[in-house]
């Protein structure tokens, strides 16, 4: 049921064409979308000498192949703890690009002008998509085990279109912190939150919990 959609835009260079990050020490992406504006406006036109800093699996398996310098850490699951896991002497008194979505929350800026210059592009914004009155009573007629979130914003726009009945009858899964953050603001109870902020590992752990949680009904624990 997708409830939004993404929508490049900005030009990530500047008005003769050139490559305008060049003055930066690094470049911050924490999510999918940016990364793939950066790779297509960016990296696959001009080199950059600095570091890139990636959030999430997906982001480094666009960039991987790429003649950049890349930091991940795999077991970050948060832009908070990306951040806490880079050693303070590499960012201190640096100048950052926090490449980002209109609605991507204040977590990295917050933490990096502190202790070095930060700015940020906007490159991407996220726009509601109608759920058909078809389709929301589909969805009410069948018996949905469990009802899936990947974004506050996809979340937000399920709720003011289906309303929360719905997730009444359900169990509720997320990706990720903020996404069950939002969901703590509604009052609503969260069933399962994935340990590793990836598609693959979400399905992974959420079936895993769905049989567990089964078996444990039926062996009466």
């Amino acid at each position: 049921c997708p409830t939004i959609e993404t929508v490049s835009c900005e030009n990530l260079l500047d008005e003769t064409g050139e490559f305008s990050p060049l003055n930066y020490d690094g470049i911050f992406l924490t999510s999918q979308k940016a990364t793939e504006i950066a790779n297509r406006k960016l990296f696959s036109k001009k080199n950059f000498n600095g570091k890139v800093y990636v959030l999430g699996k997906s982001s480094f398996e666009i960039l991987k192949d790429k003649n950049i310098h890349l930091s991940f850490d795999e077991t970050a699951n948060t832009a908070q703890e990306m951040l806490e896991r880079i050693p303070l002497e590499e960012l201190k008194d640096k100048k950052f690009l926090f490449i980002r979505g209109k609605k991507s929350l204040g977590t990295v800026r917050n933490f990096l002008e502190k202790i070095a210059v930060v700015d940020e592009k906007i490159v991407y914004r996220t726009n509601k998509i109608a759920v058909t009155e078809s389709l929301k009573t589909e969805i009410l007629a069948n018996e949905i085990t469990c009802t899936c979130f990947f974004s506050p914003s996809g979340a937000q726009s399920f709720l003011e279109q289906c309303g929360n009945k719905f997730l009444e009858k359900t169990k509720i899964a997320v990706i990720g912190k903020t996404t069950a953050d939002f969901f703590a603001k509604q009052n609503l109870k969260i069933d399962f939150i994935a340990k590793k902020a990836s598609a693959e590992d979400f399905a992974l752990e959420l079936t895993d919990y769905l049989t567990n949680g089964k078996r444990k009904m039926e062996n009466g624990k």
